[in-house]
């Protein structure tokens, strides 16, 4: 089934969840000095995922069920002035 993260067109399996979204997001951003630098002062990435225009909360990761044609966000922190 195909979603899309950022604009970027992305397969999944049916039935996948959230969860599994958010591993292969980190995955691929593991390598982002934004990223490691958060992950190196904080001890977490501080990624924030949003779904079809709704923010997912950690604690629906394991529960939600993506869907074919979702729209997914993911967002990282970064300071400014």
């Amino acid at each position: 089934m195909k979603v899309s993260i950022n604009c970027k067109e992305w397969e999944f399996q049916e039935g996948t969840r959230f969860t599994e979204v958010v591993k292969a997001v980190r995955n691929m951003k593991k390598d982002d000095p934004l990223v490691q630098a958060i992950r190196r002062k904080s001890g977490r990435e501080h990624i924030l995922f949003v779904l079809n225009g709704r923010v997912v909360k950690p604690q629906q990761y394991d529960t939600l069920e993506i869907k074919p044609g979702d729209d997914i966000r993911y967002v990282l922190p970064f300071a400014g002035g």
